[in-house]
């Protein structure tokens, strides 16, 4: 199930602030945050405040790109002529179906040629059940106009930090912040441009949109993504890890456990059975207190 909102209508209810429009970080060689740059602090709020985790922003893209998910799908597996449409690398009419036809004579090419045409394209005939239902997804997006979007959600600076090494002069940018500098850039050059330049900038604009969705999907997907790695990964005290390997020693329904391994599984049995040795006078008092503390929590006092 594919899932798009309306931007401009949630910029609006959640009040947000801005839009992010230089694509600089900081004020000229200072290392203060630009007040209308992606690091604001009256944007986003001060440096350090709660309220810097939860705010985002938005830029204005100046022109019309397919959504990217849209994009990604709809170039991979229902119209593949899509890229080469925008990038003008071919042309193309609608045959009597709707249906993209190369062409070169035809008047489709570039972004505001497929803008105007979008309400008259239809995809071709879906040939199993899970592309119909996607095809009409995409039609109900056209319908709605959500297809097509002109500005981008920018997450809180804290998830995309800038590292400052002022002894070298230096700056570390996160990839994510450098994508949305790409957008500030190209948003500002498409407020002066028309005809063929505007659609050839509105091509490199749904690219790097592409590629910010690229990475954020790797971000959060996979086994070092963000879900699995700081909201699935569990840690569990007294429990180890090793290779199963065959020991012909032991007998049927055995296994053997290294020593060390064994000492960070059976830790609080460990010492409970110290603390109830016949030599646990000879440990210090301290130790004892200690180890009471730690024993209760683990229940094995019982």
């Amino acid at each position: 199930m594919i899932t798009i909102i309306n931007l401009d209508k949630y910029i609006k209810e959640n009040k947000l602030l801005g839009p992010v429009t230089s694509s600089q970080l900081f004020i000229s060689n200072s290392y203060n945050y630009h007040p209308h740059g992606l690091m604001s602090e009256e944007i986003f709020g001060l440096d350090g405040s709660r309220e810097r985790s939860k705010n985002m922003s938005w830029i204005d893209l100046n022109c019309k790109i397919i959504h990217p998910v849209i994009y990604d799908i709809l170039s991979k597996t229902i119209e593949r002529k899509i890229p080469q449409l925008l990038s003008g690398e071919k042309t193309f009419s609608l045959d009597s179906n709707g249906e993209l036809a190369e062409d070169p004579d035809g008047n489709i090419m570039g972004m505001r040629s497929l803008i105007e045409n979008i309400h008259k394209l239809r995809f071709r005939n879906p040939d199993t059940p899970s592309r119909g239902k996607i095809i009409n997804t995409f039609y109900s997006f056209i319908k709605k106009d959500l297809f097509f979007m002109n500005k981008l959600i920018i997450i809180s600076p804290v998830f995309r930090e800038v590292s400052v090494m002022e002894d070298l002069n230096k700056v570390a940018i996160h990839d994510l912040t450098d994508l949305y500098i790409k957008c500030i850039t190209l948003a500002s050059q498409l407020k002066s441009v028309h005809g063929p330049i505007f659609d050839i900038l509105s091509y490199k604009m749904q690219m790097v949109m592409r590629e910010l969705y690229e990475l954020i999907r790797t971000s959060i997907s996979k086994k070092q993504g963000m879900i699995r790695k700081l909201m699935l990964g569990k840690r569990i005290d007294f429990s180890g890890r090793s290779v199963i390997s065959p020991n012909p020693k032991l007998e049927m329904g055995t296994v053997g456990i290294p020593v060390r391994m064994c000492v960070a599984l059976f830790e609080p049995n460990i010492i409970y059975g110290v603390l109830n040795s016949p030599y646990s006078g000879n440990i210090p008092e301290e130790f004892h207190t200690a180890a009471r503390e730690f024993l209760s929590k683990e229940t094995l006092m019982e």
